[in-house]
């Protein structure tokens, strides 16, 4: 249900509850006036009643009937010829002067019955109106304050009743802020917090997932450095070991037999350790290569990144790689360098291991102040796959290109394979 219609329900319904109580309250009111109208009345038509049947009716005997009850509308009183008078209601200073407000002066209307000994007055009274009238408007004073109290109460109990689950929401994202892993909610039975509750459970799941894939990226990279780290110890050890004995053997030779050898013999031993050393220089250049290109904060990015390349086509000519690069890039901060180049190298990794194509395309163009790679392929990768079982490689990618201020993301290719989209910011300099 709609949270706008539950309150539209509640305030509703109460209202109709009040005003159900407010009809019936008029409804007794209603029925008291009725009551004291007909009272009122019967005792006037008795009173006229009685004046019409004794013409020489005492003034005293009509003095006790007029005590009997108040008249409404109408004011009755009694004027003997001694100057004493019986009236059927006094009124106060305050009321008549109210009643003088009220009727702007003018003089109420009045007849008189000449009795035995005195006689009736009757006249126009206008306190049984006003008093009426001012007790219809204090119930209704009375009804609006009741009402207004009560619906005020009631929309604050809707909405702190219909708000509750912003409780429950509030501490899910607390939770979710503290990492403790998938947050679960319980049903809503409004569209808008079900649908708040369900966008909480799906950003803790990929919360959670993203911190497992950092974390497995972590472990990777760890590992990564130790096998890095065992790998160029056993080169150093097999590779430059033996050059080095060699050099050293040769070196011993010359010491030794500098005075008494032949030149053949000295040309030949440093012939040997001339071999030696351009073999070492050579296997030092491609360990550098492999730690870290040469070029890659500069000008000579290019370079590089054909070099890298012409390896791959080289290692893998099955696979038919087209690079559409330019002559030169604008300079590449140190970070975006070494982002393009290794994206550039894990992609066609990738594409190598896991994509069974059988060609790629690599471009690279300059787009406003950014440089932007796209590696396609037409293997059987697809990005949602791809993207789900994410593993050290592609997070390496992103992690990259977020620390050089880029961006890194996947599509499918146009061929039906895999498509990376990398964009670098250009150098401030």
């Amino acid at each position: 249900m709609d949270l706008r219609w539950r309150l539209f329900g509640y305030v509703l319904g109460f209202a109709l509850a009040l005003l159900l109580a407010a009809a019936a309250w008029v409804g007794l009111a209603l029925r008291e006036d009725v009551a004291e109208e007909m009272e009122a009345s019967a005792r006037l038509v008795n009173t006229m009643l009685a004046v019409s049947a004794a013409q020489h009716y005492r003034a005293g005997e009509m003095a006790q009937l007029l005590h009997s009850g108040q008249l409404r509308h109408v004011s009755l009183s009694v004027e003997r010829f001694d100057m004493e008078h019986s009236r059927s209601a006094e009124g106060s200073a305050e009321s008549d002067g109210l009643v003088d407000y009220l009727t702007g002066g003018r003089e109420a209307h009045e007849r008189r019955i000449p009795l035995g000994d005195g006689t009736l007055v009757i006249r126009a009274d206008a306190r049984a109106e006003i008093a009426e009238v001012l007790r219809d408007g204090a119930r209704m004073m009375a009804t609006l304050v009741v009402f207004s109290v009560a619906m005020a109460v009631v929309a604050w109990l809707a909405a702190h009743r219909a708000l509750k689950p912003v409780r429950e929401l509030e501490d899910a994202l607390v939770r979710v802020g503290r990492g403790e892993g998938k947050v679960r909610l319980p049903a809503f039975r409004l569209k808008e917090f079900a649908a708040i509750a369900g966008a909480i459970e799906r950003m803790s799941d990929a919360l959670e997932t993203s911190q497992a894939a950092r974390q497995g990226l972590a472990r990777q990279l760890l590992e990564l450095q130790e096998n890095e780290r065992r790998q160029l110890a056993r080169e150093l050890h097999d590779e430059f070991g033996q050059s080095l004995t060699a050099v050293s053997v040769s070196a011993a030779f010359i010491e030794r037999n500098a005075g008494r050898a032949s030149t053949e013999s000295l040309i030949e031993s440093a012939r040997d350790i001339r071999t030696e050393a351009v073999r070492m220089i050579g296997h030092v250049r491609n360990l550098l290569s492999e730690l870290r290109p040469h070029g890659l904060d500069g000008l000579q990015m290019m370079d590089a990144l054909n070099d890298l390349v012409v390896g791959w086509r080289n290692r893998a000519p099955e696979i038919g790689i087209e690079a559409t690069f330019p002559e030169s890039l604008p300079a590449l901060a140190p970070k975006a360098g070494l982002a393009l180049y290794r994206t550039v190298q894990e992609a066609l990794t990738n594409v190598l291991r896991h994509s069974v194509a059988s060609s790629v395309r690599l471009s690279i163009r300059e787009v406003g102040k950014a440089v932007e790679l796209t590696v396609c392929d037409n293997g059987v990768g697809k990005v949602q796959d791809v993207v789900h079982r994410a593993r050290g490689g592609l997070l390496g990618m992103r992690e990259r290109a977020e620390m050089a201020g880029g961006r890194c993301w996947f599509d499918d290719a146009p061929e039906g394979g895999l498509q990376v989209r990398l964009s670098l910011p250009l150098s401030a300099a």
